[in-house]
């Protein structure tokens, strides 16, 4: 096999910018030539890598998984070409996290003291995206791990899943000074709702109970941190889940208030491609499974 480096730059350049021009232009080739060089890498893997039919291109399922493949084979060349050259290891230890928001923020430092310490440990690059976005960009290609809520299309093959962590989405409110709940949800009256966008994923967990309480949306975000901001200013109730406000819940500035009934349970996983990642996402990927041991014993 005669693969050549040059082919997999390109291809992971053309991957990002979706414009064989745009492509072509950045590597410094003509577009003929970076045609050809493509056209020769799917060749050599004998799969077709670029959907050309749609504007702007994409990549095919098989892209999708030579995404990863090609990003790691570059990650181990440049690895083994640092260690020979005593250079930094920094590019080969990189290892792309997409995450929904309210998890980036919440796993971040239980991941990063799971890793091992030294001069080549994993430096985690950690991009925290809408939950839908950060399945697309796995489905992509365009990470080597997604931190995200269940997906049952993403524990079939050719994905991996591994479940971190169980989470109970809660409604909640601001405590007045004497440590008392500002809203109830047994009244009459409607309670004015911080709701998550109807199509994200925590929006359609709130929507299976929406119909039992009486609520008046205010605002509208799919994010849980900005929700969690406005619960604390007071302007209305928000699902929370628990791993956002446990230190809140502590110092009774916020309150679970509703039936309990209205308490959601939901799981988040870690997911990755079935390929074996480059070493760095390797021990990434063994430290989350560490942490989900821990989590079960705890649990």
């Amino acid at each position: 096999m005669n693969l050549e480096s040059k082919w997999l730059e390109d291809f992971l350049l053309l991957a990002e910018v979706r414009n064989f021009s745009l492509a072509a232009e950045r590597r410094n080739v003509t577009q003929p030539a970076f045609s050809r060089r493509i056209r020769a890498l799917e060749h050599m893997v004998g799969a077709e890598l670029i959907d050309r039919s749609q504007t702007p291109v994409a990549l095919t399922p098989s892209g999708r998984l030579f995404r990863i493949t090609a990003r790691t084979l570059i990650n181990q060349m440049m690895d083994g070409i640092s260690q020979l050259s005593d250079l930094s290891k920094l590019g080969g230890n990189v290892v792309r996290v997409a995450a929904a928001h309210s998890l980036a923020s919440s796993l971040v430092l239980a991941i990063q003291s799971a890793l091992p310490v030294g001069r080549n440990h994993p430096l985690l690059s950690m991009e925290a995206i809408d939950v839908d976005d950060a399945i697309e960009e796995l489905r992509e290609g365009g990470c080597d791990l997604l931190l995200a809520f269940d997906d049952a299309l993403l524990r079939l093959p050719p994905y991996q899943s591994l479940c971190i962590g169980q989470a109970e989405l809660s409604p909640v409110c601001v405590c007045d000074a004497h440590g008392r709940p500002q809203f109830q949800l047994q009244g009459d009256d409607p309670v004015p709702w911080l709701a998550y966008s109807p199509g994200s994923y925590m929006g359609r967990q709130v929507e299976a109970v929406r119909a039992q309480v009486n609520l008046h949306a205010v605002f509208v975000s799919s994010m849980t941190d900005l929700l969690k901001k406005l619960v604390l200013q007071g302007a209305g109730v928000a699902w929370l889940p628990d791993y956002a406000i446990k230190e809140e819940l502590k110092r009774g500035q916020v309150a679970i208030i509703g039936a309990s009934h209205l308490r959601l349970p939901i799981a988040y996983y870690a997911y990755r491609y079935q390929a074996r990642l480059h070493p760095a996402g390797e021990q990434v990927w063994q430290a989350l499974q560490q942490l989900a041991r821990g989590k079960a014993r705890t649990g």
